[in-house]
């Protein structure tokens, strides 16, 4: 596989995950996460037709104060292995503006800044596991008179 359909395939499978906790998520939003004072979830497993007696995590992800999702990681071989890591950072507006991937000893494999004009996100940074610029994008909007 390319280089470019891995780095394709792991920002569809990205987005297609935050979308579906975004949406399924306890099956609650962001009023219910600060309402409750929820700072994590866990999703254990029990496997029992593998003949586990014991829970395994799955999955943790963790809540800043504002309800927003700031830290997921993701687990196999009944938690032992982590596979995925990120980082979410937020301004005072509640916008992204960090996203940051790491390796399963804390190390950024990347990390990707975003920046705003008037609640529109603008540009797109993306940086190395090294934090050396390696793409930008921009957005430009074209409003109705």
């Amino acid at each position: 596989m390319s280089i470019y359909k891995y780095y394709i395939m792991k920002r569809l499978f990205l987005l297609s995950s935050l979308l579906i906790f975004t949406f399924y998520s306890f099956g609650q939003d962001k009023h219910d996460i600060i309402e409750k004072g929820i700072k994590s979830k866990k999703n254990l497993e029990i496997n029992y037709a593998d003949g586990d007696k014991t829970a395994s995590i799955e999955k943790e992800e963790f809540y800043n104060s504002a309800g927003e999702i700031i830290e997921i990681k993701e687990y196999k071989e009944k938690g032992k292995t982590l596979v995925l890591w990120f980082k979410y950072k937020y301004d005072a507006n509640s916008f992204l503006i960090e996203e940051l991937e790491l390796n399963s000893k804390g190390e950024q494999k990347e990390r990707i800044e975003y920046k705003y004009v008037n609640g529109l996100r603008v540009e797109k940074l993306y940086y190395d596991s090294k934090n050396r610029l390696s793409k930008k994008k921009t957005f430009e909007y074209e409003f109705r008179k």
